[in-house]
């Protein structure tokens, strides 16, 4: 089920679902998203609204206090955390403590999900910060909401973890032929309707619907370039997290590879080396943390 914007018919998108439950955007994000919108935003009025859920605050302070965001200092408060930072950043933290509360599954562990969906996130953000494509935290979004209609899929489909286990090892077509061909849906979809219900702008949502979809490189379609971006970064962001963290055979990057290094106007080589420098970041940044 393969959907051109040039084409898109949300009314189909929206049978497509299956009766799967998106969540409502949490209110707080709502206004914290508000208030960085408005040109008179105050960084104490951001830092009060986060700071009024514990356990978000709580979350947002560990974080950002991990490998992945600590700068060596110690942060004890969001305020700490938005001044060293920055409050995109800080929102990043806050999506990821929201969007794990909304979409837990009963009796299933999504730790190995979540830390791919963060190291993806991170490569993402380093990417764009490193090569100029893409706004950092606009890449983090992507990385880490990309996967989101995985959870959502577990909880409405039983047998959802073997078609995911398919899905992983498919070698032709793409990754979300294969949940198409048994459900009829695919985590795409429900990711994308995840993202606009989240307020997330249109080349984030639109980037997510086609994320597994590799021709979006040929030019035929109007998604944009900065969606081609993110989707492009986001697949080496995917390649190195699964390499660093070692959890799934990496067949998609098999299929991203080549349209992702002709895109980025990289050559196979730099390409390789550009994801390779990062897993060696990743990597000793793991060793750091448990020396």
């Amino acid at each position: 089920m393969s959907y051109k914007t040039n084409s898109l018919n949300l009314g189909a998108l929206e049978h497509a679902l299956k009766g799967v439950n998106i969540p409502a955007c949490p209110a707080v994000l709502v206004q914290i998203m508000d208030e960085l919108n408005n040109p008179d935003a105050s960084d104490r009025r951001i830092a009060t609204l986060i700071g009024e859920d514990v356990g978000i605050a709580s979350l947002v302070v560990r974080s950002a206090n991990s490998p992945l965001f600590s700068r060596g200092k110690r942060i004890a408060s969001v305020a700490d955390a938005a001044r060293l930072l920055g409050f995109g950043t800080v929102t990043n933290l806050v999506q990821e403590a929201l969007l794990r509360s909304a979409i837990a599954v009963e009796d299933v562990s999504l730790e190995r999900f979540w830390d791919t969906s963060r190291i993806t996130a991170a490569a993402n953000a380093r990417l764009a910060r490193s090569t100029g494509a893409a706004r950092p935290e606009t890449a983090y979004t992507f990385g880490l909401f990309h996967d989101c209609g995985m959870p959502l899929l577990i909880q409405r489909f039983d047998g959802y973890k073997a078609v995911l286990g398919q899905a992983n090892t498919c070698t032709e077509g793409w990754f979300t032929d294969v949940e198409d061909q048994a459900l009829g849906t695919n985590h795409a979809i429900v990711g994308y309707f995840l993202a606009r219900t989240w307020g997330l702008n249109d080349a984030v949502s639109l980037g997510i619907l086609c994320h597994h979809d590799y021709s979006i490189f040929d030019g035929l379609n109007d998604l944009g370039d900065d969606a081609r971006t993110l989707v492009a970064i986001n697949a080496i962001g995917e390649h190195v997290a699964s390499t660093h963290l070692r959890t799934r055979n990496d067949t998609d990057w098999s299929k991203a590879r080549a349209p992702v290094a002709q895109y980025l106007s990289l050559t196979l080589a730099e390409l390789d080396d550009l994801a390779d420098d990062l897993i060696y970041e990743f990597d000793r940044e793991m060793d750091a943390e448990t020396a």
